[in-house]
């Protein structure tokens, strides 16, 4: 039978727009079965290893129904003029289309969701509308050039492929551009506003008219392969070589695929519970204060000592830098990361600093700040030995933050030995006691996301930023810094001892790196190996300092990973102790991962879904409390906030409370996690509102809480200023967070 004439443009456009219309409804209709199937077989403690395997499911699908949208479109293509029946047509047309799909989709997908999850949205405040449009077109391009590629490569003879490459290069690329450019103007959160049924529509126009266009291109160059010389098909030996090079290819990237799936497994060899520091000498009374009684009765339980009395609150540090109207601080060229290389220089017998992600920056980042810490430490201890008898030691433990670009983890250990050789800091010393030491944690999923800084076990600084660019301000570092918006606070006192005692549980949960002794830094990587795990001795006897009261106010150390869960309870505890009011300011205000499908449809989630913490926000509303969020709006987790906002509304209104909460977002750059709790008690460090940090197997994290007068209303001035200067948190009025359902 014969195929659809080579004469008629508008019945070409209108089978492969049917085509693509009967594609992307059966990937809707086989994703959504595959995710549910996921999330019934996956256990609900496991929500990394469900997004992955969801993830994953959902793309296989994605390529199915891509093969089966090739197949349809195959009379649209002039595939009659080179002899082939409609079953070989419509067999290497789908298995062009779905062999392109999974060369691309499936790692696109899951890195983006990757991304998603580790990243936190942030990676897309760096993409403006021109880079944006850019990405689109890229990839249509690249997908483009694929497809035309493969069914040249399974049609004609080698020599001629280029044809149709180039012609689905250049149909697809040229939609991409459009599609991008309007994407990048119109903006996501308008996008994302319409509604899910919009949604649908505008992916529905944009698959439609990439494949028209697209495949009319491909079309056009296999008719001019086809014009060009006689004997152009492809040969039986072409199309087994074709079909084993495409084997090999999505057998890559399944392997990739199966990589993700494993990596989201991997957790840290070592299980034993958080050690019970053996203090002495320190008697603190039980505290009077509702709210610091309910946080004491959590951080003392098991029989741990109570290390909160006699804290001395030191001040903040701010990512880019504070702003006059709240602080009297001065700005420093590199923000809060110049008051931990200050703490760090000022050290006299031990550093300890964690952090989840130290980023290879090339240019003079906050790694080099650090760096520049530690190489001041040591230039003083050269200048002076006999003011450091005992020596110094000082450790980095990182927290195997991954590298989604390809997977990789466990690369910023290098980073990390890269900036403080770089910064003239020996890792040895033996003469003067010297010892420097980089670890990594052992675990993928959970990673470890805890950011904290111990100095000669008195002084403590707990923080939200990592050691990136993202966090520099960037009016002093030539437009290199992102200006995102984070926290630290800085305390000395008795609760540094506990401090201590949790870095010692990630440092023996990592592996250290041991390095050559001629290192240099453009040699780490060849001179560094991956060693023992950590071992946790103070060799300056930091762990037997008996503690020493610096001041009259109260600090709670709070940490939470895989089997000790003591900051979940201890901060569900301080909202339940809640009566007048809750200020937080958080990067994420999220429900439970399933809660992601209700871009699909709202009621995916409801308040079943709700994480502990909201939970207590809703009970902390029913007894009279205010709730007031300062909430990240922009990238993926802009989605995430805004289903958990919307689920929270719904809940307060079906109680009648939806008075209690109000919620703003914030205008530009946020990374916070913090929280004051009835003008008293404030709440600084790692632990998001995500499910990533309040699940039993989520990830490892630290917060301070704390009473101190001077903290909390320092904090106060800040939330009020930037409140002042956000807008109102409007929904879509499809996500039923603002209106009836």
């Amino acid at each position: 039978m014969r195929l659809l004439p080579r004469h008629s443009p508008s019945s070409q456009a209108a089978r492969l727009a049917l085509s693509a219309l009967a594609g992307l409804l059966l990937a809707g209709v086989l994703a959504r079965g595959a995710v549910s199937v996921v999330l019934a077989v996956v256990p609900p403690g496991q929500p990394y290893v469900r997004a992955v395997v969801g993830t994953l499911a959902a793309l296989a699908s994605v390529v199915l129904s891509f093969g089966a949208a090739g197949a349809l479109s195959a009379r649209a293509l002039p595939l009659a003029r080179l002899g082939l029946t409609r079953a070989q047509a419509r067999a290497r047309a789908g298995l062009a289309a779905g062999a392109t799909a999974g060369l691309l989709v499936v790692p696109v997908g899951g890195l983006m969701g990757l991304a998603g999850v580790y990243r936190g949205g942030l990676l897309g405040d760096t993409l403006g509308g021109a880079q944006l449009a850019l990405l689109v077109t890229l990839a249509c391009t690249v997908y483009g050039l694929i497809s035309g590629a493969v069914l040249g490569l399974l049609t004609l003879r080698a020599g001629l492929a280029w044809r149709p490459a180039l012609g689905g290069a250049v149909g697809f690329g040229a939609v991409g551009a459009i599609g991008g450019t309007l994407l990048g103007w119109v903006g996501v959160p308008d996008v994302l506003a319409g509604g899910g049924w919009t949604l649908l529509a505008l992916l529905a126009a944009f698959v439609v008219a990439l494949q028209v266009v697209g495949d009319s291109a491909v079309a056009a160059g296999i008719d001019a392969a086809a014009n060009s010389a006689r004997h152009d098909t492809a040969d039986d030996r072409q199309l087994k070589l074709t079909l084993a090079a495409l084997g090999l290819s999505l057998l890559g990237v399944w392997g990739l695929a199966e990589r993700a799936v494993s990596f989201a497994q991997t957790r840290p060899g070592r299980a034993e519970p958080l050690a019970v520091p053996a203090v002495s000498g320190l008697r603190c009374p039980a505290p009077t204060d509702p709210l610091e009684l309910a946080v004491w009765r959590v951080t003392t339980g098991g029989g741990r000592p109570d290390l909160s009395c006699g804290t001395a609150f030191l001040g903040f540090l701010h990512t880019p830098n504070p702003d006059p109207a709240y602080s009297t601080q001065p700005p420093t060229p590199h923000g809060g990361f110049d008051g931990l290389a200050t703490q760090i220089a000022g050290a006299r017998r031990e550093v300890l600093f964690a952090v989840m992600e130290w980023a290879d920056d090339p240019r003079r980042g906050p790694g080099a700040v650090i760096a520049g810490g530690v190489a001041e430490l040591y230039r003083r201890v050269e200048a002076a030995p006999s003011a450091y008898p005992d020596g110094v030691t000082v450790r980095v433990a990182l927290g195997n933050f991954p590298v989604t670009a390809n997977l990789e983890w466990g690369s910023q250990v290098y980073a990390a030995t890269r900036d403080l050789l770089a910064a003239g800091v020996p890792l040895r010393d033996e003469n003067l006691g010297w010892r420097v030491e980089v670890a990594n944690y052992a675990g993928t999923f959970p990673h470890s996301h805890a950011k904290l800084l111990v100095t000669d076990g008195v002084w403590l600084t707990v923080m939200g930023f990592n050691v990136g660019p993202l966090h520099l301000p960037s009016a002093t570092t030539g437009g290199h810094g992102g200006d995102v918006r984070d926290l630290g606070v800085r305390v000395r006192g008795p609760v540094a001892r506990d401090g201590l005692t949790v870095f010692d549980d990630l440092w023996t949960r990592s592996t250290t790196l041991e390095c050559g002794p001629d290192v240099t830094p453009r040699t780490v990587r060849a001179s560094c190996r991956s060693g023992e795990a950590g071992v946790a001795g103070h060799p300056q006897g930091t762990d037997r300092l008996r503690p020493t009261p610096a001041g009259d106010e109260r600090a709670f150390s709070l940490y939470r990973r895989e089997g000790f869960q003591m900051a979940d309870e201890a901060l569900v505890a301080l909202l339940d102790a809640s009566r007048t009011s809750v200020d937080l300011m958080h990067v994420s205000f999220s429900m439970n991962v399933r809660c992601n499908l209700a871009l699909l449809n709202p009621r995916l989630c409801t308040y079943d879904d709700a994480p502990p913490w909201m939970r207590a926000l809703v009970r902390a509303a029913e007894r009279g409390v205010t709730i007031r969020a300062l909430l990240y709006e922009h990238s993926f987790l802009g989605l995430e906030n805004r289903i958990g906002l919307a689920a929270l509304r719904r809940e307060l209104r079906r109680r009648g409370l939806e008075g209690r909460l109000e919620a703003r977002w914030y205008g530009g750059g946020l990374h916070a996690k913090t929280m004051l709790v009835d003008g008293r008690m404030l709440t600084v460090g790692s632990q998001n509102l995500h499910y990533s940090s309040w699940t039993p197997r989520g990830l490892n994290e630290y917060t301070l809480a704390t009473t101190a007068p001077a903290a909390a209303a320092g904090y106060a001035r800040e939330f009020a200023f930037l409140w002042g200067g956000s807008e109102e948190a409007e929904l879509p009025g499809w996500l039923g967070g603002d209106g009836e359902e």
